[in-house]
Parts: structure tokens; C-alpha cells; sequence
């Protein structure tokens, strides 16, 4: 029984280790690049740098992920497919609608929603890591036979609540980067949605760790009154 208990907490454990690891490096690849960018771009104005160059450290410097989503109905007619790519194979155009691009493009963020940008981005790090730890401690204590207990009640409840703030944090901060997005681009034909970024699998693990947490509450409650009457 402690086998298959231990394999799922491994399991369980390598998912949240990679949603950390994965935090951690668009966080970190995301600033290296924008720093990069506009340093290269600086520097490329100062030293007076060719037109074709300056153009494409620009387009480097403006680059943004989007997601879109196509109109269902436009003018009374389903142009669900009003685009097209090159297929190579057939040599021909086919039909696409395309649910995520990367464009270049000014979004000319304000200052302070930028700097909230950078701070959710980091508390949405530091908020998957803390519960990393705590879901470690957890396995620990429960290796230990130190299962039903009021700390592990604690663990499960703090656990659940740094989840659903990562998610709260995660999903604010691409709504204020949709929005200097739609503030800058319109594209016939689509709607500029929330990226794919914000995963509703941390909201899912988030409640479903409060909701163990409070199984376990109630548990000990009627143990100890079970206690007391005895």
C-alpha cells in the first residue's frame, strides 16, 4: 500500500517539479530576450546601425505571443477557415485558422502595469516553489506514518491556497498583457483571447488539495470527539 502511495506522490511530485521548472524558465528566457532585444537594438542606434538591421532588431524587441480565436459567424455566413498556409507536400494552398501567433508589434505598456507584470511573473515562481516544498514535507510526514494530523492539515490547506494564488496571479497577469495587446492590434476576423499560458490544471490541484485538507479536518474532529466520548 506505501509502494503505490510513494509512486503516486513521485508522480505527482515530477508534474509540479516540471510546471516549477517550466515557470522558471519562461520567466527567465522571457527577460533574457527582452533584455537582450532592446539592449542589441541600443546599441545598434548608437553606432548607427543599417536600416534592414534596425528593422529586424525591432521586430525582435515588439515580439509578442497571442492567442486568438476565430469568429464563428461573420455577416451572417461561417468563415470559420478564411485563412490559408502553404502545404509542401501538394504544392498548393489549404484552408487554416490559426488559433496562436507570434507577432511583432508595440504594445507601448504603461509603466506601472508593466512593473505589476514582472512582479506576478515572480510571485507565480515563488508561489509554485513554496508549494513544492510543502508537497515534499507532505510525503516526508506521511512516509513517516504521520498522516492524519493537524500539520498535515495545515500543509494541504496553505498548499491549496498558494495554488489558486499562482493560477490567480498567472491568469491577471496575461489579461493586462491582452489587453495593451488589443490596445495596439486588431486582426479581421478574430477575437484576441487569453494565452494558453494560464493552465487550469493548478486551479484543479489547488481546490482538490483543499478539498483533502478539509476530509482530513473533519476526520480528526470526529476522532477526537470519538476520544472524548470514550
Amino acid at each position: 500500500m506505501k509502494k503505490r502511495l510513494n509512486l503516486l506522490c513521485v508522480v505527482v511530485l515530477l508534474v509540479m517539479g516540471w510546471s516549477v521548472m517550466e515557470t522558471g524558465y519562461y520567466l527567465l528566457a522571457g527577460a533574457r530576450l527582452g533584455v537582450q532585444a532592446g539592449w542589441d537594438y541600443a546599441k545598434a542606434e548608437a553606432e548607427g546601425g543599417s536600416r534592414s538591421e534596425m528593422k529586424k532588431l525591432e521586430r525582435l524587441k515588439h515580439m509578442t505571443y497571442i492567442s486568438t480565436l476565430p469568429h464563428m459567424l461573420q455577416e451572417g455566413d461561417a468563415r470559420l477557415m478564411q485563412d490559408s498556409v502553404f502545404n509542401a507536400r501538394t504544392q498548393s494552398y489549404v484552408p487554416a485558422s490559426y488559433a496562436a501567433l507570434l507577432v511583432s508589434v508595440e504594445t507601448r505598456p504603461d509603466k506601472v502595469p508593466a512593473i505589476a507584470s514582472g512582479l506576478l511573473g515572480l510571485l507565480v515562481f515563488v508561489a509554485t516553489v513554496w508549494a513544492l516544498v510543502l508537497f515534499i514535507k507532505l510525503i516526508v510526514s506521511i512516509n513517516k506514518s504521520d498522516i492524519f494530523s493537524w500539520r498535515n492539515v495545515r500543509r494541504l490547506r496553505r498548499l491549496g491556497l498558494l495554488l489558486l494564488a499562482s493560477f490567480g496571479c498567472a491568469l491577471l497577469q496575461e489579461w493586462m498583457k491582452l489587453q495593451a495587446v488589443r490596445r495596439a492590434l486588431e486582426i479581421p476576423g478574430y477575437d484576441l483571447t487569453l494565452s494558453d499560458a494560464v493552465q487550469g490544471s493548478t486551479l484543479l490541484l489547488g481546490l482538490c488539495a483543499l478539498i483533502v485538507g478539509e476530509v482530513f479536518a473533519i476526520g480528526l474532529k470526529m476522532k477526537e470527539e470519538q476520544d472524548l466520548t470514550i
